[in-house]
């Protein structure tokens, strides 16, 4: 039985030592350090955990497994961490940073976009589904099939599957999918990535074999949304991308909504690139207020949303006797603080203050919750 461990502990050095020169992976009970010079290896598992968890797979399964395992353990260190956009690492996550970074942690060749991970592996059925397994759902924005949303699967069971994500309304959360009637309703597809990856032998060749097996996937979910066509009663504005936007910010300068940015500009996600030219409209009639939003300086578009450029802070507001009012704390999202009263929820309250990006929240910054 000991040289049976050992054995297998020298298959996996050789299998993965082709592939990275660092610390590739660890469990609480299995520990494996790989370094470039002087290499390492400690076990610390009894032969019989090893074959109970890992029984009957082949090595590169049991690598797969373990890395998987870890992966998953690794991620669950965030769960309560506040949805940051465009974020990559523990200062705070979107969807696709918080697939990207726990993967990367270990050495593995994440792509940083869901778009180009869903073209990875194979299509997997919901009833199929296991651990390490990438769910992709259309988001609140999307017109169309296009991907919107990544999310993980930690664990099957009978009738559901649980998986981790990093949500715009709750942060990093553990979910079980088929409670979330939002969820399910805009389910596109789960994949699972191929043991290439896992084997660090991913590259932009196998990139290409995957593209063409997977042309379906490419043309339903991931190629370019077809803009919208220019609303009746409304004029054309053009904006230039700077430095420091946002698409939320934007839409709020404009007096739009964030959907409506993306499907005028055929737009798959919320990425901006500098320079971009972004085609917004308008109503006629309000022209004269929002065309020269483009010349403005940030702090001056700030302004005219009511927003103080020295403290952030949105200014005073009369307040509507009407409503019951909340004062936004440190930390806080519309999903917290839909859980501080009874028959609210976060879209409720982003409907009712005409919010559009749930992570633009300002401290001190006084949201109406419902009538008294």
């Amino acid at each position: 039985m000991i040289v049976k461990k050992y054995c297998l502990v020298i298959l996996i050095f050789f299998v993965l030592s082709a592939f990275t020169g660092h610390s590739v992976f660890s469990q609480q009970d299995t520990l494996i350090n790989l370094q470039s010079s002087d290499i390492v290896l400690v076990l610390e598992q009894s032969d019989s955990t090893l074959t109970d968890k890992y029984a009957g797979l082949d090595s590169i399964a049991r690598i797969r497994a373990m890395l998987i395992d870890s992966i998953i353990d690794y991620g669950k260190t965030f769960v309560g961490l506040r949805y940051k956009y465009g974020g990559i690492t523990p200062a705070g996550f979107d969807c696709s940073g918080f697939i990207f970074h726990i993967h990367r942690h270990f050495n593995l060749p994440m792509p940083r976009v869901p778009s180009a991970t869903s073209l990875m592996g194979r299509v997997i059925p919901q009833d199929s589904l296991q651990p390490g397994d990438l769910v992709y759902i259309k988001s609140r924005a999307a017109y169309d099939n296009t991907i919107g949303h990544v999310m993980m699967v930690i664990e099957k069971t009978p009738d559901s599957f649980i998986v981790i994500h990093s949500a715009s309304h709750a942060g990093l959360v553990i979910e079980d999918f088929n409670k979330h009637s939002y969820y399910v309703s805009r389910y596109l597809f789960a994949n699972r990535l191929p043991d290439e990856f896992y084997l660090r032998q991913w590259n932009d060749s196998l990139m290409k074999i995957y593209k063409y097996r997977n042309e379906d996937i490419y043309h339903e979910y991931v190629e370019s949304v077809i803009p919208a066509e220019q609303p009746d009663g409304t004029v054309e504005l053009d904006y230039t991308v700077k430095s420091g936007d946002a698409v939320g910010l934007i839409a709020s300068w404009y007096g739009v909504n964030i959907a409506q940015i993306m499907a005028w500009n055929g737009m798959s996600n919320y990425n901006l690139q500098i320079g971009k030219v972004l085609k917004i409209y308008v109503k006629t009639e309000l022209e004269s207020i929002y065309k020269n939003v483009n010349n403005m300086t940030f702090d001056e578009k700030q302004r005219s949303v009511g927003i103080s450029p020295s403290t952030g802070k949105p200014k005073e507001v009369a307040l509507d006797p009407a409503y019951e009012y909340y004062t936004v704390q440190s930390g806080d999202s519309p999903y917290s603080i839909s859980k501080k009263y009874t028959g609210i929820t976060a879209d409720d309250i982003m409907k009712l203050n005409g919010i559009s990006n749930p992570s633009a929240l300002k401290i001190g910054q006084k949201l109406k919750i419902r009538k008294k």
